[in-house]
């Protein structure tokens, strides 16, 4: 049996003397140590390309809680559910072991064993699908695949100071017929992609893990344990941070042993290398404010440094087919949260889609100070590329969003930002301060909660001290006005809160913002011309701009239209002492709901969802071997531009961000204990009044409060849909009737708020039927209403069973 070696590596590779030099399948595995657990992951090298399906060249996978254990002469890979672990004496952690499943995910057979470590063959291990490669491209709709070992090799292994690392081809066959990848792989029947798995050791002492808390900005590492502490509540959390330790032993600050290091792939181009190595490097001034001088580096790797090796942390550059994410990520000890490795993901196609917007909102080519707006569009590529790398470098920190930081003092990097544009003195874009540069008090603060050191009035290093010290930075957070909410709050169908706003620009305003988005949408598209695309490109991509200019003002609407049936709330533990305005859950009050709903259904006015003249007149279908993408709006009107299609986009972002059921929920509950916030009743009336019945002006609601809506639209937006106004509205109405018919099926409003909304659909049915017709325009008008009220009528009648035409394709607008 394998002595313990507890001051060697708990794995090292061996070169198996009975295979040919050089070959990959020549390495053996030399285990030194069985029931000793590791962290198991598996991470990408080589990846699909496909914004879609996430398989990125630099992804890392789930970290896992792994052991071998020597069972009838093979050594068996086992894991441990990490978020159950359990922890006191050796019954207790005997106890929550046996209590969970295991899963055994491989196993060979041991070759040789000495008193240095037993010898396996790793192949199979190496060639396993432990990314969950196969897993995704299920869930993703691309058929059912799996590794086809006569066309997967392993490659050449490597060992180092974070473990052993099993590189291999994998090659997955399946049916080769998912849309995403047909896009992206040569032949779609086998996916070929670079997977390395990683045996990592846990480290040894562990780092003292720091209590997590809601209001700290950490993301948070958690496990129930199941040990001899149940009675306190078996779910633990802790703050995920790299352990900085100062160089002297025992100091709250000052110079650290091994400062933090984060290498940028060479690949990314100039300048926005330089771009990236500056905006990560915004996180010094955090660190030095900390107290840790030097601690923390943003620098350009060496061109023949190996991203793969899990003991450097990396910021990759990846190329995909279409509009994505960038991602950072971290590689976390699950018992204290002590992050191991960071690996961020930058998507190289940002600068693509920042310099699409840029251009569609300046118009640059041909014009004569055709120089400036070029720079200006290069500028704010480069201001966003330093903000993007400080973002996702933080998220491989340890810090989470922060979408409520228009409200604070400078916006932090972890939030999601809208390019602050304004119209200038001279009617064009002013790009000049599309995005912030530098930390906010917020990033400076996730610092000092994560990182920071507290010592007691003696100068000791106590947990009391760190305990008071925290609380002392959250106090200090919350007076000044510091908020934090993630994305559970601020994005998908259950975000409620009405200050987490996603893709705004720094104005704490939601109506200043609204109103801004909109100047600048009517002066882009009034100076739209071919100038917004290259010369050298075809004419067709001006639809791709148009549709940019066209919903440039989604993000703002929305952050608009959640303060209808919004409310407000802060994290905290129950314990925390905290000002009366931020505990418990509190409605927006009834003035600015109502302010809110009409401003969002002002949206629906024709000139508001008709794209301007001057951009009509430019359009072109796409040239000979040219495609719409996603990034454009559909098309019902053959190959040419179909500006039904942009109206019907523009109009569902108003009635998919009011009529959302969770949204309908809330505005039940709330009008129920207060007439004067608006119900679900006032919500449906103002979308038909503004989509069917326009004569009948809004229900303003209460008295109080400002009852502004978007400004109007420039005049010859206005003069360009007066002929064509009821098709318009009508095509508006159908897409609210519709969101109200999705919302009757779906499972989410509660039974009273279902049946308002078909008594609301009922109403509208009865009132359209009964419209008169007397000239020929509005005799063809009425009979198209009578036979929308029949339509309704139907649906009524049968709501499962009634054919819903599909929802209005918005084009994507996010990330930015």
């Amino acid at each position: 049996m394998p002595r313990n070696h507890p001051d060697r590596p708990l794995f090292d590779l061996v070169t198996d003397p009975d295979r040919p030099e050089g070959d990959a399948g020549s390495t053996l595995l030399l285990v030194r140590r069985f029931d000793t657990p590791f962290l198991l992951t598996a991470a990408l090298s080589a990846g699909a390309g496909s914004s879609e399906l996430t398989l990125d060249r630099g992804k890392s996978g789930k970290g896992r809680i792994a052991e071998f254990r020597r069972l009838s002469g093979r050594a068996v890979l086992v894991l441990r559910d990490k978020h159950r672990l359990a922890t006191g004496g050796p019954a207790a952690v005997r106890a929550g072991a046996d209590s969970f499943a295991r899963s055994v995910i491989w196993s060979a057979p041991v070759l040789r064993e000495d008193a240095d470590g037993a010898l396996v063959d790793p192949t199979g291990l190496a060639l396993t699908d432990l990314h969950g490669i196969a897993d995704l491209l299920r869930e993703r709709g691309q058929g059912d695949y799996a590794v086809d070992p006569d066309a997967s090799y392993p490659l050449p292994a490597a060992a180092g100071p974070r473990g052993v690392r099993l590189p291999a081809l994998l090659t997955l066959r399946g049916p080769g017929t998912g849309p995403a990848l047909r896009r992206v792989t040569p032949a779609p029947a086998a996916l070929s992609l670079v997977q390395h798995v990683h045996l990592v050791p846990l480290p040894d002492p562990p780092l003292p893990a720091r209590p997590y808390h809601p209001a700290s900005g950490g993301y948070g590492i958690g496990h129930d344990d199941h040990g001899d502490r149940v009675a306190d509540g078996v779910r633990v959390m802790y703050q995920p941070r790299f352990r900085l330790e100062p160089a002297e032993p025992g100091a709250v600050s000052g110079p650290v042993r091994t400062p933090l290091v984060f290498l940028v792939d060479p690949a990314v181009p100039e300048p926005w290398r330089s771009a990236v190595v500056a905006g990560g490097n915004w996180w010094r001034e955090a660190f030095e404010a900390a107290g840790f001088p030097d601690a923390y580096r943003v620098e350009v790797a060496a061109v023949d440094t190996d991203l793969d090796d899990p003991a450097l942390n990396t910021v990759w550059w990846v190329h995909r087919d279409g509009r994505g994410w960038s991602h950072g990520q971290a590689l976390t000890d699950p018992r204290t949260g002590e992050i191991l490795h960071g690996r961020v993901r930058l998507g190289s196609q940002r600068v693509e889609q920042v310099t699409a917007l840029a251009e569609a909102l300046l118009a640059p080519y041909g014009h004569p100070d055709e120089t400036a707006r070029l720079a200006a569009v290069r500028e704010t590529v480069l201001a966003r590329m330093r903000l993007l790398a400080a973002h996702e470098i933080g998220h491989a920190l340890g810090f989470m969003h922060n979408f409520a930081s228009t409200g604070h003092p400078r916006p932090s990097v972890m939030d999601y930002p809208h390019p602050h544009i304004t119209v200038g003195p001279d009617g064009t874009p002013d790009l000049s301060r599309a995005y912030p540069a530098g930390l906010g008090p917020w990033d400076h603060f996730l610092v000092a909660h994560a990182y920071g050191r507290f010592a007691d009035e003696s100068g000791e290093l106590t947990a009391a001290a760190e305990e008071a010290g925290l609380a002392r930075l959250r106090r200090e957070a919350t007076e000044r006005g510091l908020l934090c909410l993630a994305d559970e709050d601020a994005r998908g169908p259950g975000a409620a809160h009405a200050d987490a706003a996603v893709w705004v620009p720094h104005l704490p305003d939601p109506f200043e913002a609204l109103d801004q988005a909109l100047a600048v949408r009517r002066a882009a598209q009034a100076g739209f011309s071919r100038g917004a695309v290259p010369p050298g490109r075809q004419t067709g991509e001006l639809e791709r701009r148009a549709a940019l200019l066209h919903l440039y003002h989604r993000h703002h609407l929305a952050a608009v239209a959640r303060l209808v049936g919004g409310v407000r709330y802060a994290y905290a533990h129950a314990g925390d002492a905290l000002p009366d305005t931020v505990t418990g859950t509190s409605p927006v009050p009834p003035e600015d709901q109502w302010r809110a709903l009409r401003a969002t259904v002002a949206l629906l006015d024709p000139a508001h969802l008709v794209p301007d003249p001057a951009v009509l007149a430019v359009l072109t279908p796409p040239g000979i071997r040219y495609e719409r993408s996603p990034e454009h709006f559909d098309t019902r009107a053959g190959r040419v531009f179909d500006p039904l299609s942009a109206v019907e986009s523009a109009a569902a972002l108003v009635a998919e961000a009011l009529l959302e059921p969770a949204r309908l929920n809330r505005l039940a509950w709330q009008h129920a204990a207060d007439l004067r916030q608006p119900g679900v009743g006032d919500v449906l009336a103002a979308l038909f009044t503004a989509s069917w019945h326009p004569d009948d002006g809004p229900d303003d609601g209460p008295d109080d409060g400002p009852h502004d809506g978007p400004d109007a639209a420039s005049d010859t937006a206005q003069e360009a849909v007066s002929d064509r106004e009821p098709l318009v509205r009508e095509t508006a109405g159908w897409v609210v009737v519709r969101q109200v018919m999705a919302a009757v099926r779906d499972g989410g409003p509660h039974p009273p708020v279902r049946e308002e909304l078909k008594a609301a659909l009922r109403t509208l049915a009865h009132r359209l039927a009964a419209e008169p017709g007397a000239a020929d325009r509005n005799q063809a008008r009425a009979a198209r209403r009578r036979e929308t009220a029949h339509t309704l009528t139907a649906f009524l009648a049968g709501p499962a069973a009634a054919h819903l035409d599909p929802l209005p394709r918005v084009p994507p607008g996010a990330p930015l």
